[in-house]
């Protein structure tokens, strides 16, 4: 029960001791039925977790409670510190970003006319871009139906950890967005798909302003510009499903596509995607330090196709 960590339990936790503290600071209130429906929902999924592990040994649907209940436990009080983090009203770094992009080479006005010309190009890259919140309950599924809990556990964990990194950075160094910044005269036509780009703008333009003195986690949307959280579950994702025949190298090429999507769908400049695609290389590279300390320390630890209890992943 402890799956996918001891520690990331305890985690959820405290995020949510901080939120209690920081909404009483800031005299913001909390609607209550979300959290209580949320609890209840992890509630339930734990017990059938518990179930499933005692009365019945079926490691599969067990591996898809615990990790469904630890993802919901984990993102929901992050999501919430993630908007009392936007009050803080730190200097946005737009201009920042687009010098660094500048620098680079890549002209972002430009990208967004190209697809204004190529409406089915953009069609397929928006599609996938909206993907990538599924695409968490495909992986949960498949690992977990096909007993690969190790990689189970260590995509909850490495998805949970680089959402808190997300939201840290994104705290420090708040970004409006590349649409806010380009102020393009002619918005995008219906060819441009660009809701998950604008949705935001109202919600931390009153967040920084102090206008907000309720909040509705059903409401919650994602803030973060600096880094993508979208590119770096989109190579999360990849990785987790690349053992799995058939769904690995079409999750691969669909992850793919999301990194591209995010710079039009997401409103993300070039740094966005490389910072994203970054943390994720790193988050990723920690994990194989750690279990190469582990095999030396315990040889004949594994992650493969797990028909019992999980191997240490």
């Amino acid at each position: 029960m402890a799956a996918p960590h001891p520690l990331l339990w305890l985690a959820a936790a405290l995020i949510c001791g901080v939120d209690a503290v920081w909404l009483a600071a800031s005299g913001i209130a909390l609607d209550p039925e979300a959290p209580l429906a949320v609890a209840a929902l992890v509630a339930v999924l734990l017990v059938a977790a518990a179930g499933l592990g005692g009365l019945k040994s079926e490691p599969s649907l067990r591996g898809m409670a615990l990790a469904s209940a630890a993802l919901v436990a984990f993102t929901v009080p992050v999501a919430v510190l993630h908007y009392l983090a936007a009050t803080l009203a730190l200097p946005l770094v737009d201009a920042d970003l687009a010098r660094a992009e500048a620098a680079i080479g890549f002209d972002w006005p430009a990208w967004l006319a190209f697809l204004e010309t190529h409406p089915a190009l953009n069609w397929w890259l928006s599609l996938a871009y909206h993907s990538s919140g599924p695409q968490v309950a495909l992986v949960v599924i498949v690992l977990a139906a096909t007993r690969r809990l190790g990689r189970l556990w260590a995509y909850v964990r490495l998805f949970c950890a680089t959402l808190l990194a997300v939201v840290a950075i994104s705290a420090l160094l708040p970004a409006a967005g590349a649409y806010a910044h380009y102020a393009p005269h002619t918005m995008p036509s219906d060819a441009i798909e660009t809701i998950g780009a604008l949705w935001h703008l109202d919600a931390l333009e009153r967040l920084r302003g102090g206008g907000v003195t309720v909040l509705n986690i059903g409401e919650i949307r994602g803030l973060a510009t600096f880094p993508s959280f979208h590119v770096c579950l989109a190579i999360l994702t990849a990785w987790a499903l690349a053992p799995v025949r058939v769904v690995g190298p079409l999750a691969a090429l669909l992850n793919a596509a999301i990194a591209v999507a995010a710079i039009a769908s997401g409103g993300h400049y070039l740094p966005d995607i490389l910072a994203g695609a970054a943390l994720a290389g790193a988050a990723l590279a920690l994990r194989r330090r750690a279990r190469a300390a582990e095999a030396i320390a315990q040889p004949g630890t594994g992650e493969g196709r797990l028909v019992g209890r999980p191997s240490p992943s």
